[in-house]
Order: structure tokens, then C-alpha cells, then sequence
């Protein structure tokens, strides 16, 4: 235990280290003695004032993309065990009208809302950012606006026949948007042409989805402002979404690459996911300084922990891409 001493203390142990009685100084002596000895209490260690403590990094809940309509068929609950096991609490799923039947559709919202689990809409085409009346980007937000209403439907009917009691009705969270338009060859010929329309769009789509009270989560590159494209991202991230999914696909520079758009959500009150990609990587696509398949799970949230507290202002959320990727990473 430290115990802190008085000035006059302190100088009476120094009188005894020179073997000579504090009375026997001259007065003049004994009070500057004393002042000296207060000024070496102010600046040690015990008395110095404690730095300010940084604010505690913030982490937003982590998710995971599964780009499957299949999986909607499933409920084994295979998917939403190893989204337990890996404290995974946002799914963002890939639904078909072909290929996602309805009533299992309804079983598989339900029994992720009973795991507390938060399924979003995925679905997107680059072509749709060519649109700037974002007459594609609307019907996707009716088409979740049709399935809730199924979901709810079979949901009722179920609960009906079964007679057990509930209280919430399972349902989509919102919509993510995975557009991508830049990879489009009119990309090439004119960027900013597409920019604006694919923004255009995306407002539209934004407008509509709050109508039905759905939330609008839109991926983004990292790039989009190193490529001349800053003005068109701020008003994406201002008027076209609720939160913005960053793919900050690139192994070791997550923290420099999502500044802009960390500055931009801030700006204007949206939230932001990092997404981490898990792919194995193909030479094309998907390269391996894009990928965490060959690092590890411990490297990537290594560089999560980096990222939150390089910005521990801002709330940040995480998210694997994909599910099939992920059971590859974990089997190895």
C-alpha cells in the first residue's frame, strides 16, 4: 500500500538523513526546505493528475451473409448453431421466390427471431445501379414488403393450429442492397454517370422502404472515395440508406481504408458495418490479400479489436461474408 506524506515529514526524514535536528536549521532555511519538499510532492507520481481515460471501443452486434435462398429451406438448425457458437446475432439472407418456399420461410424467421437471432433481406445486381428512377431497387423492397406478409400469414396459422401462445410476430428486419455497379463496364466509360444514378436509385428505394417501416442497409467498396467518387458516396450514406455495409476487403489496412466513411456516418447519424471477407481466394474475384480464409478467424478479430479502437467514437458492427465460406474456415 502506497502512504502519501506530508511536506513536513518529508522533511524531517531528511533532516535525520543529514543527522541533524529541524530546530537547529535556521528558521529562513527550515520554511524554503519545507516549500521545496511540497514542490517535489506535487510532481510525483502519487500526486500527479491521472490522464484522461480514452473512451471504451464500442462493437455493434456481428452478423453474417449467406447468399443461399436454399438455406431458407433448411430448419435443422445447422446455421443458426454456428451463428450461436460464434456470437453471431444479425443474419443477412438471401431469399427467392423460386427457390424459398413459403412456409418454410415462416419457420426459418421464426425460429431465428427465437434464437434472437435478425434476418435482413440480401439481394442485389449491378445492373440496378444503372437505373436512376430505381424502379428494380423498389420492387425489391416490395417484394420484402410480400415476404413479411407471408411470413406473418403462415406464422398465424400455425399458432392457430398449435394453440401456443406468442407475443411477437416473426418478421425481416429491412433490406440490404448489394449492388455493386462499379464492376459494370459503363463504369468504365463514365463513373460518375453511374454514381449518380445508382445513388438516384438507391433514394428512391430508401423513401419507399421507410414508407413500410424497413430498415436499408446498402454495401459499399471501400474505394468509392479514392476514386473520385466521394461526393456521390456522401450523398449515398446521406439520402439512400439506413447504415452502410463497407466490404473493407483488404488484410491489414481496414483502419485507413474505412475513415471516410466512419467521418461520413457520423455526419450524418447512420450506422456502419465493416465486413470481413472469408472466401477462399481465386486468383480473380476474390484476391488473397482481400481474404481472411488463409488467416484465421484470430487474425480477423485481431484487426476488428485494432479497428474499434482506432475509432471508439463511433459504434461499429462486424460481419462475415459468407456462410459457406465460414464452415470452410472453421473445418480447417
Amino acid at each position: 500500500m502506497c502512504i502519501l506524506k506530508s511536506p513536513a515529514n518529508i522533511y524531517g526524514q531528511f533532516c535525520a538523513s543529514i543527522r541533524i535536528q529541524p530546530k537547529a536549521l535556521p528558521r529562513c532555511f527550515r520554511y524554503v526546505s519545507v516549500l521545496l519538499c511540497a514542490a517535489l510532492l506535487l510532481v510525483s507520481p502519487a500526486y500527479a493528475a491521472k490522464p484522461a481515460e480514452k473512451p471504451a471501443p464500442v462493437s455493434g452486434p456481428a452478423g453474417l451473409f449467406s447468399w443461399s435462398a436454399e438455406t431458407v429451406n433448411k430448419t435443422d438448425g445447422e446455421l443458426f448453431k454456428l451463428m450461436k457458437e460464434q456470437g453471431l446475432t444479425v443474419l443477412y439472407q438471401n431469399i427467392s421466390s423460386k427457390n424459398s418456399r413459403q412456409e418454410q420461410m415462416s419457420v426459418f424467421v421464426e425460429i431465428a427471431m427465437d434464437e434472437g437471432i435478425t434476418v435482413y433481406y440480401l439481394t442485389g445486381d449491378e445492373s440496378w445501379g444503372l437505373d436512376p428512377d430505381g424502379e428494380r431497387l423498389c420492387e425489391a423492397v416490395k417484394d420484402a414488403v410480400a415476404y413479411n406478409r407471408r411470413i406473418k400469414r403462415k406464422f398465424l396459422a400455425r399458432r392457430e393450429a398449435d394453440g401456443k401462445p406468442w407475443s411477437t410476430v416473426p418478421q425481416l428486419a429491412g433490406i440490404v442492397f448489394d449492388v455493386e455497379p462499379y464492376t459494370l463496364d459503363e463504369w468504365d466509360k463514365n463513373p460518375d454517370k453511374v454514381m449518380n444514378s445508382f445513388v438516384s436509385g438507391m433514394t428512391e428505394a430508401y423513401a419507399l422502404a421507410k414508407d413500410y417501416g424497413l430498415e436499408v442497409i446498402v454495401c459499399i467498396p471501400f474505394h468509392y472515395d479514392n476514386k473520385g467518387q466521394q461526393k456521390g458516396l456522401e450523398e449515398l450514406i446521406k439520402n439512400g440508406c439506413d447504415s452502410i455495409a463497407v466490404m473493407n476487403y483488404y488484410r491489414g489496412a481496414e483502419i485507413k481504408n474505412i475513415a471516410t466513411e466512419i467521418e461520413l456516418a457520423q455526419k450524418y447519424g447512420k450506422g456502419i458495418i465493416t465486413i470481413y471477407e472469408l472466401q477462399k481466394a481465386d486468383g480473380h474475384g476474390v484476391k488473397e490479400i482481400n481474404t481472411y480464409y488463409n488467416s484465421g478467424l484470430a487474425a480477423l478479430k485481431k484487426s476488428y479489436a485494432s479497428l474499434l479502437e482506432a475509432y471508439p467514437e463511433q459504434t461499429i458492427s462486424m460481419a462475415y461474408h459468407d456462410y459457406r465460406a465460414l464452415k470452410e474456415v472453421l473445418k480447417k
